[in-house]
């Protein structure tokens, strides 16, 4: 190739575009994707046993928890009762005794109930309070643990026991509390007086 000026000569290698020319044609590498999806999908194919062995799992704990229910069949109707053990049967001055305790029981919590919605306590008063919440709940616990009556009067003692501790710690500061608005409210009059 020669320019205008005849001053840059460039021979043109017509070897090298022949040699450029001859080569095959280049093919696109072949697609990957098809290759790559499958293999991403067989990794993410739920494995049946990560699902099977959990469910038998809880199946098994949820039969052994309900079989002893089902097992036992609910008394008819017209079906005479059996006569309880005399073992089992409390005395009548103790089932009398049981119905007070539980009649007790649930007046006091009435009561704390009421008063705790009302009253303000100190920091030391809370934490006897609960305290004796948590020990209540304990005895609660042995209640629904225990099978006879003769076994349930010691615990319903103590339950009550318990709700008079809390009666009276809660009661302390209501009590104050009443004291205090008292004393408010006769330095109020007094002022008025004078």
């Amino acid at each position: 190739m020669h320019d205008r000026d005849r001053t840059l000569t460039i021979e043109v290698d017509r070897t090298l575009g022949a040699a450029l020319r001859a080569l095959p044609d280049a093919a696109p590498q072949p697609d990957l994707w098809p290759e790559l999806a499958r293999a991403l999908a067989a990794k993410r194919r739920p494995r049946i046993w990560r699902y099977i062995v959990p469910a038998a799992l809880a199946a098994g704990v949820l039969l052994a928890l309900l079989l002893p229910r089902a097992t036992t069949p609910p008394p008819l109707a017209n079906e005479p009762t059996a006569t309880p053990s005399p073992a089992t049967t409390a005395p009548t001055g103790a089932n009398d005794e049981l119905d007070a305790l539980r009649t007790r029981s649930q007046t006091l919590e009435r009561w704390v109930a009421a008063v705790a919605a009302h009253a303000p306590q100190n920091s030391r008063d809370l934490m006897a309070a609960v305290e004796v919440e948590d020990l209540i709940g304990l005895v609660d616990v042995q209640l629904g643990a225990s099978r006879d009556r003769a076994d349930a009067l010691p615990l319903w003692r103590q339950r009550v026991a318990l709700l008079e501790d809390l009666a009276t710690i809660r009661g302390s500061a209501f009590a104050i509390a009443a004291s205090d608005i008292d004393a408010n409210a006769l330095d109020t009059s007094f002022n008025r007086i004078n």
